[in-house]
Parts: C-alpha cells; structure tokens; sequence
C-alpha cells in the first residue's frame, strides 16, 4: 500500500509512461537530443525553482496559496524526475539545497523572487505570477518542437498546471 503523496504521484507517472508506450506507434524509450536533455533538466531546476519559492513564501508571508502549490511544484518534480530516469538524464535536483541551483539563470531569479516576495502579500504573489509566466513560456517553446509522447504529455501537465497556478496568483 502507498503511504504518502510522492509515491502516489510516481507510481501514476510511471503508469502514463507505461500506458504512452503503448499508444499506437509509438516505443517505450525515443532518444532525446542533447537540446531536449538539457532543456529537461532546465525543467525540473525551474519547478524546484517554483517550489523553493513558494515554501519560502508560504514560511515568510503566510498564506496557505503558496503551501498547497508548492505541493504541486513537488509532484510536478516527481514527474519530471520520472522522465529523466526514463531517458537516463542526470536530475540537477537531487540532493540539492533549498534554494541552490545549478542553473545561475534559476538561482538568479529565485533569488530575486525571494526578495521581491518577501516585501508584502501583493508582492509575493507578484513573484507567484512571474514564476508560473516563465514557466509557460519555457513549456510552450517545448511543446511547439517535436518531442517523444511521454515527453508532450509531462510538458502538457506542466502548462496546464501552470496556467492554473497563475490563475490563483492572479487577484
């Protein structure tokens, strides 16, 4: 029996890619360009990102908004890790700090993000709606090239999920 979210979301994630492979031409593992590896691994780093600030928001500005979607910024992470094991790619994230990227573009904006979030209520969700509208423009950039079915199908979740966090940023 599964005791806690993170395995839920694996075990989900694993089933989509299983029930993807099987879909009508297409196979189990397509090789990835070394563009499409590093721009996963820019993924999974910018959903850390995401989640980094939001619990740091949630800690320091109080609202539970940014409680609840840093738990969606985790399973979002689970996913991603999901498909790059699936492809073999190393996951910048593992092992890494709170708030330390190996990205200095993510570490960048997360420290500014920080800092600007940190000043107020209005400005935290500010930060809220500037990492969710670099998220979808990375993710549309993705979705627009060709890309394995597992692949369009986490990039489709992550939009998706995205478009609705900025919804709730958005007051």
């Amino acid at each position: 029996m599964l005791r806690n979210k993170k395995a839920l979301s694996g075990v989900i994630a694993v089933a989509l890619l299983g029930a993807l492979a099987m879909a009508p031409g297409a196979s189990a593992v397509t090789t990835l360009t070394a563009t499409q590896k590093s721009q996963l691994k820019y993924l999974v780093e910018e959903e850390k990102m995401a989640r980094d600030v939001y619990t740091y928001l949630a800690a320091n500005v109080t609202t539970m908004k940014f409680a609840n979607i840093a738990k969606s910024e985790q399973t979002h992470m689970d996913y991603a890790a999901t498909i790059l094991k699936t492809y073999k790619i190393w996951n910048p994230t593992t092992n890494r700090k709170v708030g330390v990227f190996y990205n200095q573009e993510i570490q960048g904006l997360y420290n500014d993000l920080i800092k600007s979030g940190s000043a107020g209520v209005l400005e935290a969700f500010a930060a809220g709606v500037t990492v969710e509208t670099v998220d979808i423009a990375s993710l549309e950039v993705l979705l627009a090239k060709d890309s394995p079915v597992a692949v369009k199908a986490f990039l489709t979740t992550l939009v998706n999920a995205s478009r609705k966090h900025l919804a709730a940023f958005s007051v």
